[in-house]
C-alpha cells in the first residue's frame, strides 16, 4: 500500500486529537504525523516524515522495535520512553502502539505519544534512589534525576551508553551476572561504587529489578542506594571493633606483669591514636607521680613528680572524663589527651596521650570511648594488683601494727640462716613483750591498749636497722630478728637499746603511759642451730628477764650475759649442743 493510502486514515483517526500521532508504514518509517506530535516533539512534519523509529528515541530502542512488531501483529503495546527535540532537550513520554487496520488488514502502525503521566514521573525522575531504566542489551534508556545529581551527569550524557559504564571496574563483573539474572527474570543485589564525572566512588547498594512487557523481559532498572554513610559507619564500627580485639589481647596476655600489661597498653594507644608518648599518672600531695611511660624517649620516666598546676589532668573532674588540648604551650608537647584514671571508684590520676605535633583535628567519639575503656583496663590492673597487695599484707603482716606476722618472719629466720650457715656469722633472736600491759587494758580498754600497741611497735621499729626484722607474735609479744652478729657484744647493744628506747612514757589524749619491755635473747650459733629451738630459747630468756625485775635483757646462756671484753666469737663457735 502507497502512502497516500495511508493518509487517508489520518482524518477519521486523530485528527483533532490532544495526543501526538505518528504513522508508521511496515518498516517503520514515519509516513504521517498529527500537530500534536509535531509540538509534543518541537519538530515540523516535514522534519518527521520520512524518519524512522528509532530517530531521535533516547536510550534502548528494544522497546520501540517490540511495539512495532507487536502492533504489526495486531497487538498493543505500552512503555515509557523520552525523545530528544529540536532544542536539544529530552522530553519523557508515554508510548502506545497499535495496529494500523484496512478492512482486516494491518497497514502499519499507529504510535500515540503522551506527556508521562506526573506520578510516574514523581516515582522515577524524583525518587531518592538514582534509577537508570536499561534496555535489552544494557544501554541506558533514561536516568533520574537522583542519577543526574549522583555521577554529576546529565541524561544526554549518558543515555545510550552501556550502565556499567557508571560502575568501578572492580564491580563490573557483578553488575553484568544480576543484569543476566535480570533478563531470566530474577532481582538481584550487590554492592558496588558509582563513579561520577570526576571518577571519584560512592558507595551503592545496587538492585537490578526486570522491566517487563507482558510476559517478556525488555530490560532492567538499575536502582543505585547510596549507602556511603552506612558503609562508613559499618567501617568505623569493624575498625572499632578490631582496636578493641587488640586491647583485649593485651588484657588478656599471660604471662606479663601488672606494669608490663599496662605498658603494652599504653605503646597499643600511641600506635592506633598516633600519639610519640603515653604514661600514667597517679595523684600524690598537690603533684602527680609517673606510674608508667612509653614511646620514644619519653621526657617523662616513671617515678618522676609533675607539678599539678601544669598539667591537664587537673581539668578533669567529677563530669569530665576526657580533656583535649591542641595548642599545649609546654615543650615538646603541642596535643594532650587525658582520660580519667578510677581505681576502686576513686578518682587516682589519668592515662595521658601526648604529641610534639599540634593535631587541630583532635580525636573523633570513637577514639574517646576506646581511650576511656582503655582507662577502665588499667584501672583494673592497678586495682587487681592493689587487691593483692592487700591479700599479700594480710597473710604476712599484722593488721594491727602493720609489722610482719609470725609467717613473714619464719620465712625471714630461715633465709637468715641459710645465709649464715653459708657464710659462717652468727645471729640474734630477741623475743619481747610489754611489762604489766594488762593493766593497760584493764583501765583504760583495749582501744586504748590497740593504740599503745602501735605505738610501741613505731618506737621499736625506728630503734632497729633496716636490715633488722620486727615481728609481733600476738597480744603483747613481740619478736626481732638481728641477721648478722660476731658477737654477744652486737646483740646486747641492741638489747639495751631496746629496752632504753621505752625509757620515755608513751603520751596518749593528754595521758603518759609508762611501758617497760623485757627481752630475752639467743644467739646462733651460740645457743642452737635450728629455727624454732633458737625462738624457743629466747622465749625462755625473756621469761627469766621477767623473773629478774622486768624491765631488762638477759641472754638464754647466763654465761654469754658477761661484759663485752669477754664476748665469745660467734663466726668461729662451734653449735651448742642439744640440750
Amino acid at each position: 500500500m502507497d502512502a497516500q493510502v495511508l493518509r487517508d486514515l489520518l482524518p477519521s483517526l486523530y485528527a483533532g486529537n490532544p495526543d501526538g500521532i505518528l504513522l508508521y508504514d511496515r518498516a517503520g518509517t514515519v509516513v504521517a504525523v498529527n500537530a500534536a506530535a509535531c509540538d509534543l516533539l518541537g519538530r515540523s512534519a516535514s522534519e518527521l516524515v520520512g524518519t524512522r523509529y528509532d530517530d531521535r528515541r533516547l536510550g534502548d530502542y528494544g522497546p520501540a522495535e517490540s511495539a512495532l512488531q507487536a502492533a504489526l501483529r495486531g497487538n498493543t503495546r505500552r512503555f515509557a520512553t523520552s525523545f530528544r527535540r529540536e532544542d536539544g532537550s529530552s522530553i519523557a513520554v508515554d508510548s502506545c502502539w497499535l495496529p494500523a487496520e484496512r478492512r482486516g488488514e494491518v497497514l502499519g502502525a499507529f504510535e500515540q505519544l503522551r506527556l508521562a503521566r506526573e506520578p510516574a514521573r514523581t516515582l522515577f525522575d524524583y525518587h531518592p534512589d538514582a534509577i537508570a531504566s536499561v534496555g535489552a542489551d544494557g544501554t541506558i534508556a533514561r536516568v533520574n534525576v537522583a542519577l543526574e545529581h549522583a555521577t554529576g551527569y546529565s541524561a544526554e550524557d549518558v543515555t545510550g551508553r552501556h550502565w556499567t559504564e557508571l560502575i568501578a571496574p572492580e564491580g563490573r563483573t557483578a553488575a553484568e551476572e544480576a543484569f543476566r539474572e535480570a533478563g531470566r527474570g530474577t532481582a538481584s543485589a550487590f554492592d558496588a561504587l558509582l563513579l561520577d564525572r570526576h571518577g571519584d566512588r560512592t558507595d551503592v547498594r545496587m538492585n537490578v529489578v526486570p522491566l517487563r512487557d507482558g510476559e517478556r523481559v525488555e530490560g532492567a532498572y538499575a536502582i543505585a542506594r547510596d549507602v556511603a554513610v552506612q558503609r562508613r559507619a559499618e567501617r568505623a564500627i569493624e575498625r572499632q571493633n578490631e582496636r578493641m580485639r587488640e586491647l583485649y589481647l593485651v588484657a588478656t596476655e599471660q604471662g606479663n606483669s601488672e606494669a608490663e600489661q599496662i605498658d603494652k597498653a599504653l605503646a597499643l594507644g600511641c600506635r592506633i591514636f598516633g600519639f610519640e608518648y603515653g604514661y600514667l599518672t597517679e595523684f600524690d600531695a598537690g603533684a602527680e607521680r609517673i606510674l608508667n611511660a612509653v614511646g620514644e624517649a619519653p621526657p617523662v620516666a616513671p617515678g618522676m613528680l609533675l607539678p599539678i598546676e601544669g598539667s591537664l589532668s587537673r581539668l578533669l573532674d567529677d563530669d569530665l572524663q576526657t580533656a583535649l588540648v591542641t595548642e599545649f604551650d609546654q615543650p615538646p608537647w603541642r596535643t594532650l589527651f587525658a582520660s580519667k584514671l578510677v581505681v576502686g571508684g576513686r578518682t587516682c590520676g589519668a592515662i595521658v596521650f601526648a604529641s610534639h605535633r599540634e593535631r587541630a583535628a583532635g580525636l573523633d567519639e570513637s577514639d574517646r570511648e576506646l581511650i576511656q575503656l582503655m582507662g577502665l583496663f588499667v584501672g583494673a590492673i592497678l586495682e587487681r594488683a592493689q587487691h593483692a597487695g592487700r591479700i599479700e599484707h594480710l597473710a604476712f603482716f599484722d593488721s594491727l601494727t602493720g609489722l610482719p606476722n609470725r609467717v613473714l618472719f619464719a620465712d625471714r629466720i630461715r633465709q637468715t640462716l641459710a645465709a649464715s650457715k653459708r657464710y659462717g656469722h652468727g645471729f640474734s633472736v630477741m623475743y619481747l613483750d610489754l611489762d604489766h600491759f594488762k593493766e593497760i587494758n584493764d583501765r583504760y580498754g583495749h582501744a586504748v591498749g590497740d593504740v599503745v600497741l602501735k605505738m610501741v611497735a613505731d618506737r621499736l621499729l625506728v630503734t632497729l636497722r633496716e636490715s633488722d626484722t620486727i615481728a609481733r607474735f600476738g597480744g603483747d609479744e613481740f619478736v626481732i630478728l638481728q641477721p648478722v652478729v660476731n658477737s654477744t657484744s652486737n646483740a646486747s647493744d641492741l638489747a639495751s637499746k631496746l629496752v632504753a628506747a621505752m625509757a620515755e612514757p608513751l603520751v596518749l589524749d593528754g595521758v603518759a603511759h609508762r611501758v617497760y619491755v623485757s627481752v630475752g635473747v639467743a644467739l646462733y650459733p651460740y645457743d642452737g642451730d635450728g629455727v624454732d629451738d633458737l625462738v624457743e630459747k629466747a622465749d625462755r630468756a625473756l621469761y627469766r628477764a621477767k623473773n629478774a625485775g622486768r624491765n631488762r635483757w638477759v641472754f638464754f646462756d647466763e654465761d654469754a650475759s658477761i661484759g663485752p671484753q669477754q664476748s665469745p666469737d660467734l663466726r668461729r663457735r662451734e653449735p651448742a649442743d642439744p640440750r
